[in-house]
């Protein structure tokens, strides 16, 4: 990627902010500020078109951002106010991401960095069988508006049931931009904060959109006081045996009620929760700083010969979920604080969120017997190759591999090798070979792996709480939390029209 588009601001304030919220959340590898295409461009010296302005491609899902910072006049006349900042913010914003989704699907090779469309977009989409493309509107400036008629947030409320142009008649509440054109996610100033702020990894934030969509499109969602409640009601449903979700029978209606999530964020499980989630930076700070080494091409060796190839193993750890990266760093730095300066060790880690994957982090101390640094940077690759392999032969079933080598922790700092390896074909020679090699070193032998199993939650509970969940009601409350909110919205209904 080109120091360019590295720096790149955005035009706006607003965009600005976007891109930054974009960096922190999802890491620069995958997130990109307003590129552009090729249509329209008639001579060599000419600009291309905007495509949009924020976009992250990861594995198989594609995030587009249109930002639009529109002003909520006041003219003393509501409707008339709503109905002009709803029609530009919203209804005339659609078709950007619209047409930025058309243009992904069918000319994905023609998007590029620059507006003299000279770099190309560094990365490959999914193939058009496995994309996922979740659209995402930036609506700003209703909120304060709201908040002078209504108490809470000033988030605003979400009615599925409003359809296109309805929307211009309805204060304060968006629905369904264009059914025949796929779901759109409008985020108003208090949502886009809330939303990149809690489900900060690019699995949390997918995760949320996929299942929001086939939530809205079920028909079970009446009504939500706001977007940072829909996430407290998704958070809510939490525990012991499940993920986070929006999990309802066919015979459920949810009518999501104000200041539920401001009561799961004054729970005591969830503040531990945000206090364990510290350590899970590590792994970010990891992921950025290979990132940065990709992007700028400063790696001391890679034998992939494109962005998408030479970023595989970073991908991997930037797939965690937040609770997994929280997982795999107290893991490591387990291992590691375990160790002396002179002392080898490595640990197998399990994904916790991607069946399919598991990695190897080895730490090997520099010896006198190493010529050189060089020499001993070959020996420790060779040896993080070797552990690789043999990780497969006891983890059959975990198809990819990647693995990281290090010094030992010194104030002198060090240098990190990385290895990404895809046994989805591996042949009868392969296995082979990993077991030949691993008998001669004796790596990762039966009987010296100890495998731990502990259950993990993103937001601990005490263990004499049976059923663990978040909020810790029964399910006789849960109806009585319900039929609350039923009326509750009909009472925020009738103050709002």
């Amino acid at each position: 990627m080109s120091t360019e588009q590295k720096e790149e601001k955005g035009v706006t304030a607003s965009e600005r902010y976007l891109a930054w919220l974009g960096k922190n959340t999802f890491l620069s590898p995958w997130c990109f500020v307003n590129l552009y295409t090729d249509e329209g461009k008639k001579t060599e010296h000419g600009d291309g078109k905007e495509l949009c302005d924020l976009l992250v491609v990861f594995k198989e899902h594609v995030i587009i951002f249109s930002d639009k910072d529109i002003a909520f006049k006041d003219t003393g006349d509501l409707n008339v106010d709503w109905g002009r900042w709803v029609r530009r913010a919203v209804l005339k914003s659609a078709p950007q991401v619209y047409g930025a989704e058309k243009f992904i699907r069918e000319h994905a090779d023609r998007i590029f960095l620059d507006r003299k469309c000279s770099q190309p977009f560094p990365l490959t989409f999914p193939s058009i069988s496995k994309i996922k493309i979740h659209r995402i509107l930036v609506a700003r400036n209703a909120t304060e508006r709201f908040k002078e008629h209504a108490s809470g947030s000033g988030s605003l409320m979400l009615n599925p049931k409003i359809v296109g142009k309805e929307m211009e008649k309805t204060p304060f509440q968006w629905g369904t931009v264009n059914p025949d054109k796929g779901f759109v996610h409008v985020l108003d100033d208090v949502a886009l904060d809330v939303l990149m702020r809690e489900l900060d990894t690019v699995h949390d934030f997918t995760t949320y959109l996929s299942s929001k969509e086939t939530f809205v499109s079920s028909g079970r969602l009446g009504i939500s006081a706001g977007e940072e409640e829909l996430l407290g009601y998704y958070l809510l449903e939490s525990n012991k045996d499940r993920d986070p979700g929006f999990y309802v029978n066919d015979a459920d209606f949810v009518v999501v009620q104000e200041g539920l999530y401001d009561s799961i964020r004054s729970l005591p499980q969830y503040k531990r929760g945000k206090e364990l989630d510290v350590s899970s930076y590590f792994i970010d700070r990891l992921i950025e700083y290979f990132g940065n080494h990709a992007r700028d091409n400063t790696w001391h060796f890679s034998n992939a010969d494109d962005f998408s190839s030479v970023t595989m193993g970073i991908r991997e750890f930037a797939s965690e979920s937040r609770l997994g990266r929280r997982i795999l760093a107290d893991a490591i730095q387990e291992k590691v604080k375990s160790l002396k300066t002179d002392q080898k060790g490595v640990r197998l880690l399990l994904s916790p969120t991607n069946p399919e994957t598991m990695y190897v982090w080895l730490v090997t101390p520099i010896s006198e017997y190493f010529e050189s640094y060089q020499q001993y940077r070959e020996f420790r690759a060779s040896l993080l190759l070797a552990y690789c392999k043999s990780a497969k032969l006891l983890k059959r079933e975990r198809s990819i591999v990647v693995g990281i080598a290090t010094d030992p922790p010194s104030p002198n700092g060090g240098s990190e090798d990385m290895i990404y390896i895809d046994t989805s074909e591996w042949s009868e020679d392969d296995y082979a070979e990993a077991q030949e090699m691993r008998e001669k070193l004796g790596l990762f032998k039966e009987g010296n792996v100890k495998e731990q199993n502990k259950k993990n939650y993103q937001f601990p509970v005490e263990e004499k709480d049976p059923g663990n969940r978040l909020m810790g009601k029964t399910e006789d409350n849960k109806r009585k939390t319900e039929s609350k909110r039923q009326k509750h919205a009909r009472r925020k209904n009738r103050s709002r029209k």
